[in-house]
């Protein structure tokens, strides 16, 4: 059983130290936020995801697990010390490293013997030489003091933690072979495919694949509107084309683009670190403008409905968060496009069943956010879906169609891809419009 130490205990941050005590691990996990700490101290989750809370209880009954405020505690007898800061998206598109510089040069201030410093948040080529500079400033040295290793994670918000205990692969890149297997080996309890590489290596890896999940959800969005165009339905198209192996079904879903905290920032980040090196990377840009165009089409599709004027018009919003089963709004793609509307002079009534709190955050009084679906959808002009949350699709349709002043529904996430209910008509993305 290892000592480890984990520095940031956001998303990822958390569900690595949660998973690492479930190993049988000796786990502390710091953070500055006085708030997380306390609740995370009561074996309560700052933020909804699904399985973690019963994990969490678990490590810290058996005394595996516990969290402190103090950079010097977490790294205290810690041979293994995980970096999981925010690396947020500056406003050109590339990495903000300043939490993650700011975390290093907490540690070599309170570290008082060798350990490995595995970093797990997502950074660019060239940011663990940066890490090895606040070092030095510090007075500590690499291959002396600390050594370094990048193990970049692979989680799904909403399955994070069935996704680090049941990963589809581990990676672990370091300079030197020996640490890698180190690092490896903490993982030993897993079984799945695994990978020891360079520290480069494993942070391309890392964005590689985030930028090749983003261009499967352009792709399928640029066949929807094909489809459209054609009078196809992109449903049974996608279906189709998911059945070749050598494609697979997974993020071939159409929708109103993708969000989120991981694709949009990591394939600008990607895109900005090779155009820092000489190289323009056209596919990756030809992503990111198909999926900006995506979002220009739904705001368009609901203006289109409304008669082709915002002003003086309410539209009724179901889904704010990126996805369905979290309340996470991060980057969601409701704020662009909502933030759009409201700029063209359209009134925004909205519902998410877990995301208010977050997209109180993020909106502030910009828009009207509802406990209740029926009140969020009372006296609109269109309805807009943007989450794909199954308890849309049960909702009283009847009972809202008695509300609305136009019974529209634009469907950006195909919720009434196989039925329409009765008295509406509803555009589905990647079908067209059809009538219930």
């Amino acid at each position: 059983m290892a000592r480890i130490g984990v520095i940031g205990t956001g998303y990822v941050g958390l569900v690595s130290a949660v998973g690492m005590a479930a190993l049988g691990h000796e786990v502390v996990g710091m953070d500055k936020d006085e708030n997380k700490i306390r609740k995370l101290k009561r074996g309560e989750l700052p933020f909804y995801e699904e399985g973690l809370d019963r994990y969490l209880r678990e490590a810290m009954e058996k005394g595996n697990l516990r969290f402190t405020l103090d950079t010097a505690e977490a790294v205290r007898g810690a041979r293994y010390i995980f970096i999981a800061v925010n690396t947020p998206m500056d406003d050109d598109g590339s990495a903000d490293l300043s939490q993650l510089l700011s975390a290093s040069r907490s540690i070599a201030r309170a570290l008082d013997d060798f350990a490995i410093l595995i970093v797990r948040s997502t950074a660019p080529v060239g940011s663990l030489d940066a890490m090895v500079q606040v070092m030095r400033q510090e007075g500590k040295e690499r291959g002396k003091d600390y050594e370094l290793a990048y193990n970049p994670e692979f989680l799904r918000e909403g399955t994070g933690i069935y996704d680090f205990l049941n990963p589809s692969r581990v990676v672990v890149g370091a300079d030197d072979p020996e640490i890698a297997r180190e690092v490896m080996s903490l993982y030993e309890g897993i079984n799945a495919p695994k990978l020891t590489t360079t520290i480069k290596n494993a942070q391309i890896i890392k964005y590689a694949s985030n930028a090749f999940l983003a261009a499967r959800v352009s792709f399928i969005n640029e066949i929807a509107s094909i489809c459209e165009a054609l009078g196809g339905d992109v449903w049974d198209v996608a279906e189709g084309v998911g059945l070749d192996p050598r494609i697979g079904r997974q993020y071939l879903r159409p929708g109103p683009g993708y969000g989120g905290p991981c694709l949009p920032k990591d394939l600008l980040a990607l895109i900005r670190m090779s155009e820092e090196h000489g190289h323009f990377p056209h596919f990756l840009e030809a992503v990111h403008l198909r999926n900006e165009s995506q979002k220009r089409r739904i705001v368009w599709k609901v203006k289109e409905a409304l008669g082709g004027v915002f002003t003086g018009r309410t539209v009724g919003v179901l889904g704010l968060t990126f996805k369905p089963n979290t309340d996470d709004v991060r980057n969601s793609v409701s704020i662009p496009l909502l933030t759009r509307m409201r700029k063209q002079g359209a009134r925004i009534k909205a519902y998410d069943p877990m995301g208010r709190e977050s997209a109180m955050t993020v909106f502030g009084d910009a828009i009207e956010i509802y406990d209740d679906p029926y009140e969020a959808l009372r006296d609109v002009d269109v309805v807009l879906i943007l989450t794909a949350w199954k308890e849309f699709s049960d909702l009283d349709w009847g009972r809202i169609r008695e509300s609305v002043r136009n019974p529209y529904v634009v469907d950006s996430v195909g919720i009434f891809r196989r039925d329409v209910p009765k008295g509406w008509k509803v555009w589905v993305v990647g079908r067209g419009e059809t009538e219930g």
